[in-house]
Formats: C-alpha cells, sequence, structure tokens
C-alpha cells in the first residue's frame, strides 16, 4: 500500500520554514516602518527649523543687530508642541591678519602700514556687519532629548562703516 499524505515530521519542518519566513518578513516590516517614521520626524524639524530661520531674518530685516536678543527661545504652535526651538545670533570674530611682528604661517605679509590699515578696518567691519544665526530645534523621542541644529550667516550691507580699525 502506498502511503497518501505526509508525515508528522514533514509537517513540523514546513511549519517552522514557515514561520521563520514570516518572522524576518515581519522584522523587515517593523524596520521598515522605522525608518518611514523617522524620515517623517526629520523632515518636520527640517521644516520647523526653516521656519525658525526665516522668522530670524524677519526680526533681523531692517534692525541693527543690537536692537535684536541674541538669544531666545520658544515652542511651536498645536500640532508641533512636542518640539522647542532656541536661537543664538553670534557676532563672527575674523582673525588678525596681519600679524606684525609675530606673524603665523596663515598671515598674510604685508609690506607697508597702509596696507595692515587697511586690511584691520576691513576686518573690524565684517566682524561688525556679520552675524551668525543657530536655530536649534529640541523634541523627546524614546525617553531622550533630540536635537537638530543650523545655521546661517547674516550680513546687515547697510552696517555703519567706519574708519576706526579698532574693534
Amino acid at each position: 500500500m502506498k502511503n497518501q499524505g505526509f508525515t508528522l515530521l514533514e509537517v513540523m519542518i514546513a511549519i517552522g520554514i514557515l514561520a521563520i519566513g514570516i518572522g524576518a518578513i515581519l522584522v523587515a516590516e517593523n524596520n521598515s516602518l522605522d525608518v518611514t517614521l523617522r524620515a517623517k520626524r526629520m523632515t518636520t524639524v527640517a521644516t520647523l527649523a526653516k521656519n525658525a530661520m526665516i522668522q530670524a531674518e524677519r526680526d533681523l530685516a531692517g534692525k541693527d543687530f543690537k536692537e535684536v536678543k541674541e538669544e531666545s527661545s520658544g515652542e511651536f504652535a498645536s500640532p508641533y508642541t512636542d518640539y522647542k526651538w532656541k536661537r543664538k545670533i553670534k557676532e563672527i570674530k575674523f582673525p588678525e591678519l596681519t600679524g606684525g611682528k609675530d606673524k603665523k604661517k596663515d598671515e598674510i605679509s604685508v609690506s607697508d602700514e597702509s596696507s595692515e590699515r587697511v586690511i584691520k578696518i576691513a576686518t573690524n567691519y565684517l566682524s561688525k556687519s556679520s552675524r551668525e544665526i543657530d536655530i536649534t530645534i529640541t523634541w523627546k523621542e524614546k525617553g531622550e532629548e533630540q536635537k537638530f541644529s543650523v545655521s546661517q550667516y547674516w550680513v546687515d550691507l547697510k552696517h555703519e562703516f567706519s574708519l576706526n580699525e579698532e574693534p
């Protein structure tokens, strides 16, 4: 007589192979979902940072740097109440390019005092008319604080030009 059907061992092996396959699919799907949620979160954070930077530009437009707070922070409106922002506006210090007697290797060699004075005046002007704007977005994810930062440089082309070389 010919045996029709499968033995118990064959059925158990088939179920085991099927379980491993379904488990692998579930793990891959879970990882895919995590990556998708992370991408959505980063898109949201990048958009919020962009909006905060645009607001910083609006706050600076037409004003002297002294009129704007160097540091400010806040929260976003609904539905983004889980996110907070912090803005820092920092003066950019340009390096001393002429060096004089204690000249370093990356400094410019200046042959006369008038050229050195022009370089100092230009460096001072750039330091006074330029700012770095840092925007940091923070939020809680999986019990830990996460941060995302962007920076932009702002130059006030209407800044008063002074022939005084001292900072």
